[in-house]
């Protein structure tokens, strides 16, 4: 099974499991991110909280809401990177394939962010 298949079947599976329609401001933020990316070829970052920790994932180049989800995907055979932040330092560090966010979670979503670690 081809990525492209296996990342349609996903979105598939998704879309059958939320029932929510998709709170319409994240219609425009989602409209405004796929506008800026046919300007030049943008990553994508967003960062969220979970719990007492800041999470902050780089590297994006697809942004999708589902539901109240926000669905971050890289380019095809690329990774996104995560960080984990607590009490001003990071704590964790991971790679991984895609995420999704619970849409209320998050704290900024960025454009062409540029990591710089202390």
């Amino acid at each position: 099974m081809s990525e492209h298949t296996e990342l349609n079947s996903f979105f598939d599976k998704l879309k059958e499991e939320l029932s929510e329609q998709k709170d319409p401001s994240l219609e425009g933020v989602e409209s405004a991110i796929n506008k800026m990316k046919h300007e030049g070829d943008k990553k994508i970052g967003i960062e969220f909280e979970c719990g007492d920790c800041c999470k902050k994932v780089i590297n994006g180049s697809h942004l999708f809401f589902l539901g109240n989800f926000a669905i971050l995907l890289p380019e095809p055979g690329d990774c996104l990177f995560l960080k984990v932040i607590s009490g001003g330092k990071i704590v964790d560090k991971e790679i991984m394939k895609k995420i999704i966010i619970p849409a209320n979670r998050i704290c900024s979503i960025e454009i062409d962010p540029v990591q710089v670690d202390p």
